[in-house]
């Protein structure tokens, strides 16, 4: 490992946890409006105007420089099934974005658990781009981030496990030891050809290990300034230096520095280091419990005085955000209840969460405001079913209350007639149906069958 740094950089940029703050505003975004998906798989442009102002990730642009960090982060959520679509069992509807089954886990994760999860996508996923800090002098930074910096982000997590919080390094010296400590990268560098190398190479120097380093630097080392810069300094793994900028935006590698954060130190461990080891040092990966940081206010204000995730997400299902960082500011509005509600939660549950997650007692014109918005409300709720209707009332009381049909959450809604829905998934098990009915000596004819299950089965990332 190379030597600590003598002294710090004179331009510091602090890490922040910003990619955990923009999943937690999409998902409350997802909540709070109607968001259905364009054919290219993008959150249309009007909400992305709304939306991504309050976002906090550095910007992605594409090959017509549009902005796509909204998109980008939504296809995390959608893979890691924190959201999914899905299609209302009615004709000519769209399918949209709803709550998936990965929220539930997701949301009782602590930093340190939602920030190994980033960490293990950032390094798989093609769909992660960094930003160019640094653009290599061959090529552009769309093949960089998709090709070369994807290869390298494993051997970069690798490295930075040797580093200890506190100390700032040189990036510079970093290059240098991911090379020297991985021969397969010379190799690879040999069956590269001129092409990405900047100059022609003749036979002599062909198996010269300083040349095939400084081919490969030229690309590899602005890959690693972006991800240090954009994605890493973005789940807050590293703290970032440099010297004052004189060219623009652009950064030179002789001048960058790093240094672990305590956050960053522990996920790297828990991702690098081998399962059989992790016991060792377990303890210094525990989050201290956290106590009540939530208070509201007379007026509808909520205000989350540390980042408390679980109480967080108990809160985005019936809250408006106007911002989350370190303290997070949330809005109770009608609006916000009445989305909720439409999300199957009731005035009590909504009450419930307040009470058992606030510092002191609810303001009354709060809990008064709330149950009157309830009461306001008036709604409907469509669902899909399959219809068994008996020949008598006696043979239909005895079927709802078999172990089979009560699985499937039969309700009896007249003396003969008995309601099976649809599970989760917009399916039904008529063979398990049709054999209770063949032992119970049960003739049967299906008038029809419902339609498939309305909810897709893939994503467009």
């Amino acid at each position: 490992m190379q030597e600590k740094l003598a002294a710090k950089p004179q331009q510091i940029t602090t890490g922040e946890t910003a990619f955990l703050y923009d999943v937690a505003t999409l998902v409350n975004a997802v909540y709070q409006t109607t968001i259905e998906l364009t054919r290219e798989g993008n959150v249309p442009k009007r909400i992305t105007k709304k939306i991504r102002p309050l976002l906090k990730g550095q910007e992605r642009l594409d090959w017509n420089d549009n902005d796509i960090y909204t998109d980008m982060v939504m296809s995390f959520l959608l893979k890691a099934k924190i959201i999914m679509q899905v299609q209302p069992p009615l004709d000519n509807t769209k399918f949209r974005l709803a709550p998936g089954p990965g929220l539930a886990p997701w949301m009782k994760k602590n930093v340190l658990e939602q920030t190994c999860q980033l960490l293990e996508s950032w390094q798989e996923g093609y769909s992660w781009i960094d930003v160019p800090r640094a653009v290599p002098e061959q090529g552009n930074h769309f093949y960089n981030s998709y090709t070369s910096s994807h290869s390298l982000r494993p051997l970069l997590l690798e490295q930075l496990y040797a580093y200890p919080a506190g100390a700032w390094y040189s990036v510079e010296s970093l290059v240098h030891e991911i090379w020297e400590d991985h021969p397969e990268l010379a190799k690879q560098q040999q069956w590269r050809g001129s092409y990405y190398a900047g100059y022609q190479r003749g036979a002599s120097k062909k198996n010269d290990k300083r040349n095939l380093f400084m081919e490969w630097a030229i690309q590899a080392a602005p890959s690693f300034i972006n991800m240090l810069y954009s994605s890493l300094i973005e789940m807050g793994v590293v703290d970032v230096g440099n010297d004052p900028l004189v060219d623009g935006n652009k950064l030179l590698l002789s001048s960058c520095a790093f240094r672990i954060t305590e956050l960053g130190e522990q996920a790297i461990e828990r991702i690098i280091k081998p399962k059989s080891d992790k016991s060792d040092k377990q303890g210094s990966a525990k989050i201290s419990e956290l106590q009540k940081s939530l208070i509201v206010q007379p007026n509808y204000e909520l205000l989350l005085l540390q980042p408390d995730l679980p109480t967080l997400y108990s809160l985005l299902s019936f809250t408006q955000v106007k911002q989350i960082q370190m303290v997070s500011t949330l809005l109770l509005t009608q609006s916000s209840v009445l989305r909720a509600l439409q999300h199957g939660f009731n005035a009590e549950k909504m009450l419930t969460t307040l009470g058992e997650l606030s510092q002191k007692e609810l303001p009354q014109n709060v809990v008064y405001s709330l149950q009157d918005w309830v009461r306001q409300h008036k709604q409907a709720t469509i669902s899909q079913a399959m219809l068994l209707e008996l020949s008598d009332e006696e043979t239909a009381t005895r079927l709802s209350q078999h172990p089979t049909l009560i699985k499937m959450n039969v309700r009896q809604l007249t003396p003969t007639v008995l309601a099976i829905p649809f599970d989760e998934n917009g399916n039904i098990n008529y063979q398990s149906i049709q054999l209770l009915l063949d032992k119970e000596n049960i003739s049967s004819n299906f008038l029809g069958l419902s339609k498939p299950g309305r909810y897709r089965g893939h994503n467009y990332y």
